[in-house]
C-alpha cells in the first residue's frame, strides 16, 4: 500500500537516460511484500517437469568430456607428460546450474516476450554472452552504478539472478506489471530469511560481505539496522568499540558506504545477528560471528546473551566445499584466521559453549551435483602430491572464483586465474599456440580486469618436462569453459 512506501529518485547517468524512480519497501514489511509477490500471477513458477528438462537439456550446452573423464578417473588424469589434478569439487554449483537453466527454459517459454536481468545472471562472461545471443539482455548502470530500468516495459519478462534482487526493485517490477522469473539461490534466500528472523527480535544484522557486491545489496534491502563487515580487522574494530567506545566520528567515516542510514554504533551494536555473502571464505564469517557473541557475552554476561545475539547457519556449503577441495587438492587443511581478541575473550570464558558453535541443520548442494553430474570414484589415495601450479578458471567478477585464487597463494603454488580459453596460448582462433598465460593477479581488482586493465602475461608458464596441474573453477563457471582450457594446455603441450 502507499502507506507501507515513499519514493526515492535514483539517478542514472549512463547511456539508459534519466534517473529511475524505486519505490522503497518499508523494512518492516518486507517479509510480508516478498510472499504476497512470490503468490501473484506476475510471479512464475516453473513445474518440476519443465525443471528437469531445462537441467537435462543445460547439460549438452555446458558440459566437457575430457573433465568429466577426469572426475570419473578419480579426479586425476595424466596424458603425456601432463598430468592433470581436479579438485573434488567444482565449478557450476547447484544453485548456479539452477538459475542458469530457468534463464534458458524462460526463453523457450517465452519465445516473443523481451526478456531482461536485473544483473547478469551469474558471474560468469561466457554464459551471460550465450545469453545475450539467445536475445536476453542485462540492465545496465549509470555511471553513478545505479541501474536504469527505463527500457523495461509492461509484460516484459524480467529474471532475477542467481545473486537475488533487492526487495526495491521487485516493487518497482511489481508496478510495472511484468512477469517475474526468479531465478535466486535458495542458499542466498535463506540468508534473507535470516535477516528477517534478526530483524523481528529487533537485532542488528551484521553481514560479513563487501557492501557493494549485488548479493549483499539485494541481503541488505531487507535489513532494518545494517553494518557491512568485509574483513577481519573491521569485524575486530567493531567489537572494541562494541566494548569500549571509542572515535564516534571516526567509525562513521569508515563504514560510512556500509551502514543503514540513521545507523548509530553507540545504539546499534548492543543487539546483533550475523549473516553472510554465500560467497565469502567460511572460517572467517564463523570467527566473525563467534566474535561478536563472546564479545556480547562480556558486555551483558552469558545469561543475558540470547537477549543480545542471534546465530544463523547461512554459509553456502557449495562455496564450503569448493575451497575445502582446493586444500585436499594441495594436501594440506584449511587453517583458520586467528584474532587477538578473540582469544583473549575465549581464554576469560573457558567452559562456555557457544550458540556459535552448535551444529546447524544446513542445506547440502554436493548431493544434488552428484545427481547432475554422476557420482566420481573418489581416489583411495590423495589426489594431491605435489601439485606444480594451478589454473583457476571463473568469471573475474566472480567472488567465489577470487577466494580460491588467496587458497593457492597462500599455500605458496603459482596459480593463473582464467575466465575463457582464449587467455592460453596468446590466440584468439586457437592457431599457432604459444606456451603464454593472460591472467588476472589478485591485486587487480574485479573493476580493473572487466576492463581488460591490471591482467598480467606470462610466458613459458608451463615449465619444460613433467608437470602437475591442478585444476578448479568458480561456482559460476560451466565445465564447457574449463575443458577447453584444459584443451589448449594440451595443444600447447603438443599432446592434442
Amino acid at each position: 500500500s502507499a502507506s507501507r512506501r515513499r519514493r526515492r529518485v535514483a539517478r542514472a547517468d549512463g547511456p539508459g537516460g534519466p534517473g529511475t524512480v524505486l519505490p522503497i519497501v518499508d523494512r518492516s514489511t518486507t517479509k510480508t511484500f516478498r510472499k504476497d509477490l512470490q503468490r501473484s500471477d506476475q510471479y512464475f513458477r516453473f513445474g518440476k517437469t519443465q525443471m528437469d528438462k531445462a537441467m537435462g537439456d543445460l547439460k549438452t550446452v555446458s558440459g566437457s568430456d575430457l573433465v568429466d573423464e577426469i572426475r570419473k578417473n578419480g579426479f586425476r588424469m595424466t596424458i603425456g607428460d601432463v598430468t592433470f589434478v581436479l579438485a573434488e569439487s567444482y565449478g557450476f554449483c547447484w544453485g548456479v546450474e539452477r538459475a542458469v537453466a530457468m534463464a534458458y527454459e524462460a526463453r523457450t517459454f517465452f519465445p516473443d516476450k523481451k526478456i531482461w536481468g536485473t544483473n547478469e545472471i551469474i558471474h560468469n562472461p561466457a554464459v551471460n554472452k550465450n545469453l545475450n545471443n539467445l536475445g536476453i539482455n542485462f540492465l545496465e548502470n549509470g555511471n553513478d552504478g545505479v541501474k536504469d530500468f527505463g527500457v523495461v516495459s509492461e509484460g516484459d519478462v524480467v529474471l532475477l539472478p542467481a545473486f537475488g534482487a533487492s526487495i526495491d526493485e521487485m516493487a518497482y517490477l511489481k508496478e510495472k506489471k511484468v512477469q517475474i522469473v526468479d531465478t535466486t539461490c535458495p542458499w542466498v534466500a535463506k540468508v534473507w530469511n535470516s535477516v528477517e528472523k534478526c530483524k523481528d527480535k529487533g537485532h542488528t544484522t551484521i553481514i560479513h560481505g563487501k557492501y557493494d557486491h549485488e548479493e549483499t545489496v539485494a541481503t541488505k534491502s531487507f535489513a532494518d539496522n545494517f553494518l557491512v563487515i568485509k574483513t577481519m580487522e573491521e569485524a575486530e574494530y567493531v567489537v572494541m568499540y562494541l566494548l569500549n567506545g571509542g572515535d564516534k566520528a571516526e567509525f562513521m567515516k569508515k563504514f560510512s558506504k556500509a551502514m543503514s542510514a540513521g545507523f548509530d554504533p553507540d545504539l546499534h551494536l548492543d543487539a546483533v545477528g550475523v549473516a553472510n555473502q554465500t560467497t565469502m571464505l567460511k572460517g572467517e564469517t564463523e570467527l566473525i560471528g563467534k566474535l561478536f557473541e563472546r564479545a556480547l557475552i562480556r558486555k551483558f554476561g552469558p545469561q543475558e546473551i540470547n537477549n543480545h545475539y542471534i546465530t544463523f547457519n547461512t554459509i553456502c556449503d557449495a562455496t564450503q566445499e569448493r575451497q575445502d577441495a582446493m586444500y585436499k587438492m594441495f594436501n594440506t587443511e584449511y587453517e583458520a584466521p586467528k584474532s587477538k581478541i578473540y582469544a583473549e575473550l575465549e581464554g576469560e570464558q573457558v567452559g562456555l559453549t557457544l550458540q556459535s558453535e552448535k551444529n546447524a541443520e544446513k542445506l547440502s548442494s554436493r548431493k544434488m551435483e552428484d545427481e547432475s553430474r554422476g557420482e566420481a570414484v573418489v581416489a583411495a589415495v590423495p589426489t594431491g602430491g605435489k601439485v606444480d601450479m594451478c589454473l583457476i578458471v571463473g568469471g573475474f567478477n566472480s567472488s567465489n572464483t577470487a577466494h580460491l585464487l588467496e587458497i593457492a597463494e597462500e599455500e605458496g603454488v603459482p596459480a593463473y586465474h582464467v575466465d575463457f580459453p582464449e587467455r592460453l596460448g596468446g590466440s584468439f582462433d586457437g592457431t599457432n599456440l604459444r606456451n603464454v598465460i593472460q591472467h588476472k593477479p589478485l591485486k587487480t581488482t574485479p573493476a580493473q580486469a572487466m576492463k581488460e586493465e591490471g591482467l598480467e602475461s606470462l610466458e613459458n608458464f608451463l615449465p619444460a618436462g613433467p608437470i602437475v596441474i591442478g585444476i578448479t573453477s568458480g561456482a559460476s563457471t560451466p565445465d564447457t569453459i574449463t575443458g577447453a582450457c584444459l584443451e589448449r594446455i594440451l595443444q600447447i603441450r603438443g599432446l592434442r
